[in-house]
């Protein structure tokens, strides 16, 4: 890893870490330090929120648990003071309620710390590519709440910084598996009618012309996995 990171060159501008333990940051300075020219470091939420406005980073990386608050509330004021700033969470926990409430407040991309330290930089590469990166573990909690999800009226969903529904979100899926019109009436007990009406305010939110794009946006954002296409 050592050698990895010798090799890199400082590409990107500047990254705040927010994780109150001492020791977890510096070794995530050891990590990703020489990816940034400016590295900086906040161990709780006002201390953050106080950095960001300061520094502006590039990257925010943010633990779930604080001392002072919880990862989803501090994210989302960051995201309301900094839309465009990207946010990686990372946490010891993968328990599908921790993943969906930071996904839900506006997070870009989620890893658990358990993770090696390769997929750790390819998740800020890709982030910082304007891209979106969930682990493994955080994929399927995603796309079983997801599944489950048929209340359309139920509390919306937030990905890649757009709304959606219930039964958005499951047309999103069906359309995926190129199920037609007739298909999904039947699958979801509405008329086509209303099919068509939720297909194209999805293709309208995700901002794709065909199904190739609805398919890339679910891809790249955990509502779906190659291995359920």
């Amino acid at each position: 890893m050592n050698n990895l990171m010798n090799e890199e060159a400082a590409i990107y501008n500047s990254v705040l870490v927010i994780d109150d333990h001492k020791m977890v940051t510096n070794g995530v300075k050891l990590i990703i330090g020489s990816l940034f020219q400016h590295f900086y470091v906040a161990h709780d939420g006002a201390s953050a929120m106080h950095k960001v406005a300061l520094h502006a980073p590039e990257l925010i990386i943010i633990d779930f648990f604080l001392p002072d608050t919880h990862g989803d509330a501090l994210v989302r004021q960051l995201k309301y003071k900094h839309p465009s700033t990207k946010i990686l969470a990372y946490s010891f926990s993968y328990t599908p309620d921790t993943i969906i409430k930071m996904l839900k407040s506006g997070v870009d991309g989620y890893v658990i710390k358990k993770e090696d330290d390769d997929e750790f930089i390819n998740a800020i590469h890709l982030l910082m590519q304007d891209r979106d990166y969930f682990c493994k573990e955080a994929r399927l909690h995603i796309v079983n709440r997801f599944a489950t999800s048929t209340d359309d009226y139920a509390i919306k969903h937030i990905i890649a910084n757009i709304q959606f529904s219930g039964k958005e979100l499951e047309m999103i899926r069906l359309l995926c598996k190129q199920m037609s019109s007739k298909e999904i009436s039947n699958h979801l007990h509405l008329s086509e009618r209303t099919v068509e009406q939720y297909r194209s305010n999805v293709m309208r939110k995700v901002k794709a012309k065909n199904l190739a794009g609805v398919i890339k946006f679910a891809i790249q954002n955990g509502v779906m996995m190659l291995e359920d296409l």
